[in-house]
């Protein structure tokens, strides 16, 4: 019966030493400093940059697009931070001088994430709908469009959020497949992990 007891206690002193230790030393995360770069690797060039339409179809439209896109990048890593109360960023980018590809960056361990609603394309009768699938290490949404042979076909739309040490990516393109998307979540990662350490 001591023998117990004493476990009993012993037990209690581990658990309020496992539990108060953390609180201790503060067992929120540091808030780190999230800024998306210029370039991504695989060709992606940020659209508030006009050289980043310059061999495209979009050339003679560059600095104005380019000023929007400024305009909004400033926008919404004001928004984002305010609303998510955490350290957030979002930058668009052009692949091939005229693909968009739109980035989130925020510190969350991620997780919720779907869409409005989900309807299986493969039961439409070609005529689209919303799915979601793992792909990779990302959870992506894939929205499918109208398709002329009543098949599913490519998805018009991949929308993949990918998590990792704490730091989430939220990427999306009507251009770019999700498992492109996906890569390029994983290289954003990869290169903001050391100044999130």
């Amino acid at each position: 019966m001591v023998g117990i007891l004493v476990g009993l206690v012993l037990l209690g002193l581990v658990a309020a030493f496992a539990i108060g230790l953390p609180k201790a030393a503060g067992d929120e995360a540091a808030d780190v400093e999230l800024t998306l770069p210029d370039t991504l690797p695989g060709g992606y060039a940020a659209a508030d940059d006009a050289d980043s339409f310059a061999d495209g179809e979009l050339a003679d439209q560059a600095e104005a697009i380019a000023k929007q896109e400024a305009a909004s990048t400033a926008y919404g890593n004001k928004v984002l931070p305010d609303v998510l109360g955490a350290p957030a960023a979002t930058r668009s980018y052009v692949v091939d001088g005229s693909t968009a590809v739109f980035v989130q960056v925020f510190q969350s361990e991620g997780g919720a994430f779907s869409p409005a609603s989900m309807t299986d394309p493969s039961t439409t009768d070609g005529a689209g709908g919303t799915t979601m699938e793992q792909v990779g290490d990302g959870a992506c949404i894939l929205t499918y469009g109208q398709s002329t042979d009543g098949g599913t076909g490519d998805p018009a739309q991949s929308q993949c959020q990918v998590t990792q040490d704490g730091l989430t990516v939220q990427i999306q393109s009507n251009g770019v497949e999700a498992a492109e998307l996906v890569k390029v979540a994983d290289g954003i990662l990869d290169d903001l992990a050391p100044s999130a350490d």
